[in-house]
């Protein structure tokens, strides 16, 4: 790739961030957050939220991802094996600040590929609606759980990871965990209407993909 990123191994490109494979250590991924006029259009309260997060690096995408993840890690542990990616540190890179992330990866060693490339054409073994709505299954009753409030459950932030009977989806954004679009979070606070509101979007999840 040329221009700002040339040398980088890019693995996935978002609204806000740009995500690339650790040209020093493969296990890991680095994420950087996009200069304004690469990102995508955006409405007023995201537009607030971009603005404060150039300001204040703890408020960006990286700052929140990790304080995400940090908070998951101490209340769950070693239950998130296998099901998030862990975040390691913000760090200084030639191409800029980045938040260094554990890569997910196949058994050949390949970054896994998103839900959102498997549901729109790349072939992974075992892999089909019936298999990739049975692994939206499982993460659902995790989250419900462990009272763990993701709910961007979009394509994008899931990998698709291979197992004997099917296939996993590991959790690549943590950021909805402690940042979203409600004022007052209260679905945060409210064991039943977290369970909901997991619930409600898992159920969009599964419709996306067999309609894709």
């Amino acid at each position: 790739m040329t221009g700002r990123w040339e040398g980088l191994e890019v693995l996935a490109r978002g609204a806000n961030r740009l995500c690339a494979r650790d040209p020093v250590n493969p296990a890991h991924c680095l994420k950087f957050e996009l200069a304004p006029a690469e990102r995508t259009r955006a409405g007023l309260r995201a537009r607030l939220w971009r603005w404060l997060g150039r300001r204040f690096p703890s408020h960006g995408d990286n700052g929140v991802e990790l304080r995400a993840w940090r908070r998951l890690q101490r209340r769950h542990g070693d239950a998130l094996e296998g099901r998030f990616a862990a975040c390691h540190a913000i760090v200084e890179t030639r191409w800029g600040p980045a938040l260094r992330c554990d890569c997910v990866l196949l058994a050949d060693g390949t970054p896994a590929p998103s839900l959102y490339r498997v549901m729109f054409g790349e072939p992974v073994s075992s892999c089909g609606v019936p298999s990739l709505c049975a692994a939206v299954d499982d993460i659902e009753r995790f989250l419900v759980e462990r009272g763990i409030p993701l709910f961007d459950l979009n394509a994008g932030n899931f990998v698709v990871v291979p197992t004997g009977d099917g296939v996993r989806l590991v959790c690549v954004d943590a950021k909805s965990t402690v940042s979203g679009k409600e004022l007052i979070p209260i679905s945060r606070w409210i064991p039943w209407l977290r369970r909901r509101k997991v619930r409600r979007r898992a159920a969009r999840l599964r419709q996306r993909i067999a309609a894709a």
